[in-house]
C-alpha cells in the first residue's frame, strides 16, 4: 500500500516537473517568434490598406451593376406604389376644409 502511495507522489511530481519544462520551452517558442508574428500582422496591415480601394471600387462597380437589376425587379412593384402614394395624397388633401366667407 506504501508502495502505490510513494509512487503516485513520484509520478505526481514528475507531471510537474515535465509540466513546468513545456511550459517554459513554449514560453521561449512564443518569445522567439514574437517578432515575426508583429511582422506578419504589419504585412497584413499593408496588405489591408492597399486593398480597401480595390474593395470599394469593387463594391461601387457591383453596386452599378447588380442595382440596376435590382431597380428593373421593382418595375412590377411600380403600379402598387403608384396606388399607395395616390392613397396617401388623398388623405392628406381630404382632411382640409374649404375656406368658405
Amino acid at each position: 500500500m506504501v508502495e502505490l502511495l510513494v509512487l503516485s507522489v513520484l509520478a505526481f511530481c514528475a507531471f510537474v516537473v515535465i509540466g513546468s519544462l513545456v511550459a517554459a520551452a513554449s514560453l521561449a517558442g512564443f518569445i522567439i517568434t514574437l517578432p515575426f508574428r508583429l511582422l506578419g500582422f504589419v504585412f497584413k496591415g499593408l496588405g489591408l490598406l492597399i486593398g480597401v480601394p480595390l474593395m470599394l471600387l469593387a463594391g461601387v462597380i457591383a453596386l452599378i451593376v447588380f442595382g440596376v437589376g435590382a431597380l428593373v425587379m421593382l418595375v412590377p412593384l411600380l403600379p402598387l406604389l403608384l396606388v399607395a402614394f395616390g392613397v396617401v395624397w388623398l388623405v392628406r388633401h381630404a382632411g382640409r376644409a374649404p375656406i368658405t366667407h
